[in-house]
């Protein structure tokens, strides 16, 4: 499963995914391949990403 950490890149400010190799977890940039393993995964914000807000009608 990849996570996405969007306009994250300390490079560039692109877009991140975070995934793993077989024993190690990377970050990894979309547009410019800056990579960068990850020591723990205490590392990851996790925050739900929302894609809009919800109107009720009444």
């Amino acid at each position: 499963m990849v996570m996405w950490k969007l306009k994250n890149c300390p490079r560039c400010g692109g877009d991140l995914y975070i995934d793993r190799d077989i024993d190690t977890w990377y970050v990894q940039c979309l547009q410019c391949s800056h990579r960068r393993e990850m020591e723990s995964l205490e590392e990851l914000e996790m925050r739900p990403v929302t894609a809009g807000t919800e109107r009720s009608e009444t």
